[in-house]
């Protein structure tokens, strides 16, 4: 009797831990006011243009898709909230995220750092165009470059890391980068990234994305999602540390 008991009691917890699911379906969640909730820039015309456009290239189905950058997201979400408890709350980047100078570094290295851009809690990356200046894409400026002793970042979780591959594509992945200087704007769209244009609006994980895409053929991407997030450049196997910050 016990033995069925226990039985019964085990089937009913497992049951209740995937009510979640089946709650969030009977109760209209939306997997796309999600995204918009943890993404607010992003306009929902825009999410919905690129998902359908996704799908059609794809065959895959519009919720699916959703679902999937809805996943990406809440991975993402976490990396950054084991960061901000490890190290504590992290400043916004721009013209002076940040506390301490990210240093110099070899043309075509990149940073990353746990300091989130605007509201998103993503990290930023920059990539070094020569040893002491570095190009990014930032909010309301877009591509630009700076000087490394102007830019600052969270001492403790920053770091500067290579990319392996030849010397040759790293300076030219720098080089276009810096090509993109006062011509591509700021994209919040981190979600679809990986499938929009390398030439126009770019956020900084798809400057320094594109950059190798073009330029060796590399995926810096850690997990080949729709979107590439900082922490996806800085994770991805094709990186090796140089230093941390």
């Amino acid at each position: 009797m016990k033995k069925h008991l226990v039985s019964s009691v085990l089937a009913f917890c497992l049951a209740a831990f995937s009510v979640p699911s089946a709650f969030a379906q009977s109760h209209n969640f939306s997997y796309k006011d999600e995204i918009l909730q943890m993404q607010p820039d992003l306009t929902s015309k825009e999410l919905l243009s690129t998902v359908r456009s996704i799908a059609k290239n794809t065959g895959d189905t519009e919720e699916a898709l959703l679902k999937q950058i809805y996943t990406e997201l809440k991975n993402d979400e976490t990396k950054g909230k084991n960061e901000k408890q490890l190290k504590g709350e992290f400043g916004t980047m721009g013209g002076s995220g940040g506390t301490v100078s990210v240093g110099t570094s070899t043309k075509g290295n990149f940073y990353y750092t746990a300091s989130q851009t605007a509201y998103m809690n993503h990290g930023h990356v920059g990539m070094y165009y020569t040893s002491s200046t570095i190009v990014e894409s930032v909010p309301d400026t877009g591509v630009r470059t700076i000087s490394t002793t102007l830019r600052k970042v969270d001492q403790g979780d920053a770091q500067v890391k290579s990319v392996t591959t030849s010397t040759t594509n790293r300076n030219n992945a720098a080089n276009w980068a810096f090509s993109r200087v006062g011509i591509d704007d700021y994209s919040y769209n981190f979600v679809t990234n990986r499938t929009t244009s390398h030439i126009g609006d770019k956020n900084c994980s798809k400057l320094i994305w594109s950059a190798f895409k073009l330029n060796g053929n590399l995926d810096l991407d850690v997990d080949g999602g729709l979107g590439v997030y900082p922490r996806d450049v800085r994770d991805a196997p094709a990186t090796k540390l140089v230093r941390n910050i």
